[in-house]
């Protein structure tokens, strides 16, 4: 794995990222913690839940490693087809079922009408956003393969120049906090489309590598399932604490984004095409990726336990969001702190397995994520509220990568430096939150 390759697409994704942060300003001045910001995180959550399972995560673990080795268009054709139509087919049901979405995944937002009214009207509204980032999906899986990097790191610049140009409006209109979202995929999907595109060719849907393709993306779809299984319940579990909660949770999440696709989405993206291309040298490969997101996501998550409440309040703290609504973020932050390495080296290791094609191992750690986000979830916010939440959300993350370690590597060099990262972004959140008290 080049590490090169790992920066060019880094570097990328620093832009865009950046340009991230500065959206979740915008997002917090225009909504702060009120209702509708709420029912706005609602509103995007069940379109982001199925962009992993439909686009990106079809992009690095199922699309790139079969694209790398049958470098064919008509292949190409075949794969973008049914990428598409499954999600054409999914878009209508979404507007069609938006109330029982709403009360399935915030059950909480009956007992406030217009603020479940609103969070039904932002699902339809994002919803047709899932075709522009299946078509996305599809550019970035092409322009990697290509070991264009740097393009499918910088993409989500567009994205969120979209949601910018809304957002500053949604001030006065609260409802453009929803379709901020559906104009960023659409500028994204046609930024991308350039790079990729590739002279049509008759489809060959019944070439070998479909059949390997719809494997992986089945596999990759129920991994993803699984984790989403978790978020639905963490959102239901939110949604019936007090309001804001589930804006805490979304402020505190995005900035631990920036990191997470910095190293750790940067770093799988380049070792699925490695180790794709040099399968006898895969562990080699995966050495490097652990070693690399180990060393920084671990520095990150220091500067964040120490920084973080400083970074909030400069960031945030404007329009509708207050001083208060700051230190609340911030406890929620220290709870997602050890997710920063967890989720990179997860990257890294569900990139590993899927592109050697060990996909039963990769589903089993995340059912055991799930289920012990399931067990841990009810309990830690009926003590501890958001951070309770946030937390929950580190430990089933971190269980899975940890299986995923001891499963690839067994007992060694590899596997003891994941624990070792792990165990150490838990001792520095948990002191911190010893230090500041348990107050929810």
């Amino acid at each position: 794995m080049k590490i090169r390759s790992v920066l060019s697409f880094s570097a990328g994704t620093l832009m865009s990222r950046a340009l991230g942060f500065v959206r979740e300003m915008v997002f917090a001045y225009a909504l702060g913690a009120s209702p509708y910001a709420d029912a706005v995180v609602v509103a995007i959550r069940i379109p982001t839940m199925l962009r992993g399972m439909l686009a990106e995560g079809v992009s690095q673990n199922a699309f790139v490693p079969v694209l790398t080795r049958w470098r064919d268009r008509g292949l190409l054709w075949a794969l973008a087809i049914i990428i598409l139509g499954a999600s054409a087919a999914i878009v209508p049901l979404g507007i069609a079922f938006a109330p029982t979405i709403v009360r399935l995944i915030a059950p909480g937002f009956l007992s406030s009408p217009e603020k479940f009214n609103f969070a039904v009207a932002g699902v339809r509204i994002t919803f047709p956003a899932l075709l522009f980032i299946s078509a996305s999906a599809i550019s970035m899986g092409v322009v990697n393969t290509k070991g264009r990097f740097f393009i499918s790191g910088v993409s989500p610049v567009f994205f969120n120049l979209g949601n910018i140009s809304l957002l500053l409006l949604a001030y006065r209109w609260p409802i453009l906090g929803a379709a901020a979202f559906t104009f960023g995929t659409l500028l994204q999907a046609l930024f991308l489309l350039p790079f990729a595109w590739e002279g049509y060719e008759r489809p060959k849907f019944k070439h070998p590598a479909v059949r390997e393709f719809l494997k992986n993306w089945f596999s990759m779809s129920l991994n993803t399932g699984f984790l989403q299984m978790a978020t639905l319940i963490n959102t239901v579990v939110a949604s019936t604490l007090p309001t804001g909660t589930l804006a805490y949770l979304s402020y505190a999440f995005r900035l631990i984004h920036l990191p997470q696709g910095l190293f750790g989405v940067a770093t799988g993206t380049v070792l699925s095409k490695s180790v794709s291309e040099d399968a006898s040298h895969g562990r080699e490969h995966a050495w490097k990726g652990i070693v690399f997101v180990s060393l920084i996501t671990v520095a990150v998550a220091f500067l964040y336990v120490v920084f973080g409440k400083l970074l909030i309040e400069v960031a945030f703290v404007r329009g509708r969001f207050s001083p208060e609504d700051a230190e609340r973020t911030f406890r929620v932050l220290l709870g997602y702190v050890p997710t920063i390495p967890a989720f990179a080296l997860s990257s890294v290791y569900l990139s590993y397995l899927f592109a050697i094609f060990r996909r039963k191992e990769a589903n089993v750690g995340l059912v055991l994520s799930t289920l012990t986000n399931l067990l841990l979830v009810f309990p830690a916010a009926k003590l501890l509220g958001a951070f309770g939440i946030a937390l929950t959300v580190s430990v089933a993350n971190s269980v899975a990568v940890v299986f995923w370690a001891l499963r690839s590597f067994g007992l060694s060099k590899e596997s003891l430096l994941t624990i070792l990262s792990l165990a150490t972004a838990f001792t520095m959140t948990l002191t911190a939150a010893v230090l500041l008290g348990w107050r929810p």
